[in-house]
């Protein structure tokens, strides 16, 4: 029992030290370090999943809420469309942008032999704050990477994958469009 302990602070420590000068500017550290901490743990076995089941056992509330039973699953690190927010069309108009980001995360989920979702905390609902990999795939980076949702501002990750998405025109970056908290704040 000790011998995980010992050896997730010494990864602790060495991912705190490597990865803080690799950090992008207006990434944040911590989420940084949560990220490779994560890759770390799991590789030497220390971090077990909140679940690993198959794809198809998921139900899809949005595009990053998740259900399983009465497990509630928000997928860290991203914002995805509200469910009646409409994205603004490059052409102009609108396209359902919140429709096809739960459409993707389910062709995701259900095409996937093997889901994982790794978490150790919870909103102030209750909900379980996870990352979840779809046959060892981030479901997270890949809707921000297709245009399909924003990076969550407040933790910092999938930056990389959003200024690819934005540079590309995909998606939500097609045409100026509120994100899902200032869509909120206008709609409430």
């Amino acid at each position: 029992m000790k011998k995980p302990t010992l050896v997730s602070a010494v990864f602790a420590f060495a991912a705190s030290t490597v990865f803080a000068a690799d950090l992008p500017k207006g990434d944040s550290a911590s989420a940084k370090v949560f990220l490779e901490l994560h890759s770390i743990q799991r590789l030497a076995g220390v971090m077990t999943p909140l679940l690993t089941v198959p794809g198809g056992a998921f139900r899809i509330v949005e595009g990053d809420f998740l259900a399983l039973g009465n497990l509630r699953i928000r997928l860290i690190g991203i914002d995805a469309p509200e469910i009646a927010q409409q994205c603004n069309a490059a052409e102009g108009g609108y396209w359902e942008c919140a429709a096809e980001a739960e459409d993707r995360v389910r062709d995701m989920l259900r095409n996937a032999e093997r889901v994982e979702c790794f978490s150790n905390e919870r909103d102030s609902y209750g909900h379980y704050l996870a990352s979840c990999k779809a046959d060892g795939q981030d479901v997270g980076a890949h809707l921000v990477a297709e245009g399909l949702a924003w990076p969550d501002a407040d933790q910092g990750y999938y930056h990389l994958e959003a200024m690819q998405a934005q540079a590309a025109h995909r998606g939500i970056w097609q045409a100026e469009t509120p994100s899902p908290d200032e869509w909120r704040k206008d709609h409430n």
